[in-house]
């Protein structure tokens, strides 16, 4: 009596994470086939919004006298925002990371939001990190950002 047995390739789905300073998706990845599927996407509008509106809290003001001097914020409040948008996104792929929801990352952002990006990634997020290019993909949908996924990200490596 002869027995077949089907071995099947386990299929990596690593995560890909499309990003700017203002939106972010995350999506799981087939490597075989380039289809991604979104798991997650992250909106942060502060982003966008002018200095003015992102103030909370008037400047500085020093008087002396009768000479007053008002001196502005040593952070620029864009930079904040987007540090919290960064943080925000790091901990969510901390947390995956940890318990084990992706065996491998790729980050896809706006440069320089990459940079502020992997600046707050765990020691999970970093050990899980395959690759990152500075690209900004997040205007994209379906098939092209599949495409233009596939075209960023090396060649899968192929079997010995």
């Amino acid at each position: 009596m002869m027995t077949s047995t089907l071995h099947r390739k386990a299929v990596v789905m690593d995560w890909v994470l499309v990003a700017n300073a203002a939106r972010a998706r995350c999506f799981v990845r087939d490597a075989g086939n380039n289809a991604m599927r979104e798991l997650a996407s992250f909106v942060h509008p502060q982003a966008r919004q002018k200095g003015e509106a992102l103030a909370d809290d008037r400047g500085g003001h020093v008087q002396k006298g009768i000479v007053s001097t008002q001196f502005e914020p040593h952070t620029d409040l864009h930079a904040k925002q987007h540090a919290q948008f960064a943080r925000e996104l790091a901990q969510h792929l901390e947390a995956a990371g940890l318990a084990h929801r992706y065996p491998g990352l790729w980050l896809i952002a706006s440069n320089p939001f990459l940079g502020e990006l992997r600046a707050h990634l765990g020691d999970a997020t970093l050990q899980l990190l395959k690759g990152s290019m500075a690209l900004d993909l997040t205007t994209y949908r379906g098939a092209e950002l599949e495409q233009r996924v596939a075209q960023a990200l090396p060649a899968p490596e192929s079997e010995p």
